[in-house]
């Protein structure tokens, strides 16, 4: 199944968009470990851009392939539950 999010976020307290190599704080990884509790599996995102540290985005879109099944409001919720308050899954 692959899902569609509409995100937001504050970056202020972000390294960026991307994954890096070295424990930072990224938008993605926060994204990606809030996905897969509700997945219950790993997962990985791509986004239709990126931001810079310290840059905001409202309706950036990211995309995840992953073989759990849920329904709609039960992915924005479960993701949102699991997520710091900067950042939030719109739909």
């Amino acid at each position: 199944m692959r899902i569609a999010l509409g995100v937001e976020y504050d970056g202020r307290a972000f390294k960026g968009w991307q994954l890096q190599r070295h424990a930072v704080r990224t938008v993605q990884s926060q994204l990606e470990a809030a996905i897969a509790i509700v997945a219950d599996d790993p997962v990985r995102t791509i986004c239709a851009g990126r931001t810079d540290t310290g840059v905001h985005a409202t309706g950036q879109v990211v995309h995840s392939d992953t073989q759990a099944q849920r329904g709609l409001r039960t992915w924005v919720l479960g993701i949102n539950v699991n997520l710091p308050p900067d950042v939030a899954v719109q739909w």
